[in-house]
């Protein structure tokens, strides 16, 4: 999955609770990748490494754990956003990265450069499985923008009028 169907799916689940922080939820929504492409890339030598420590049970658990002991309305939306991001991912496909480290380490994937692996993923919107949660998570994106646009222009407004 991609931005608009991580962030736009999670931020769709925020209907079932009122309680969630929005932030936060698109923030955990993106989480895993924002640690592990990186992480992919410096630790282990290819951008399409993008899977290890954040899309791991252990992780959630860990930030879940947090926001339970915090009574923490902000840490239960991150962990509530990253839970959703592991379900799009189908991560129970790849129960090695899912349940590390029970399983052993995390599979090793074939060397990509930075542009191939972009190639990959634009190329994964030819998959139904990939495009059809994009364009429904963009749609809610859209919509949300458009409920919330009072709200925008008011704060557009307040920062265009506020001199110093």
């Amino acid at each position: 999955m991609l931005l608009f169907a991580h962030v736009g799916l999670a931020l769709a689940t925020a209907r079932l609770s009122s309680r969630l922080d929005l932030m936060f939820l698109a923030l955990g929504s993106m989480l895993p990748d924002i640690l592990d492409k990186p992480l992919g890339l410096l630790v282990f030598g290819s951008a399409s490494m993008g899977r290890t420590f954040g899309h791991t049970l252990l992780f959630l658990i860990i930030l879940a754990a947090i926001s339970f002991h915090l009574q923490d309305i902000k840490m239960a939306s991150l962990s509530w956003g990253i839970l959703v991001h592991l379900i799009l991912d189908s991560m129970w496909s790849s129960p090695v990265t899912l349940l590390w480290p029970l399983l052993g380490g995390f599979p090793s994937a074939p060397y990509l450069d930075t542009l191939s692996y972009l190639q990959m993923l634009l190329a994964g919107l030819e998959d139904p499985g990939i495009l059809i949660p994009e364009l429904l998570g963009l749609g809610y994106l859209l919509i949300l923008i458009y409920q919330k646009r009072s709200l925008i222009l008011a704060r557009h407004r307040f920062t265009n009028n506020y001199k110093y």
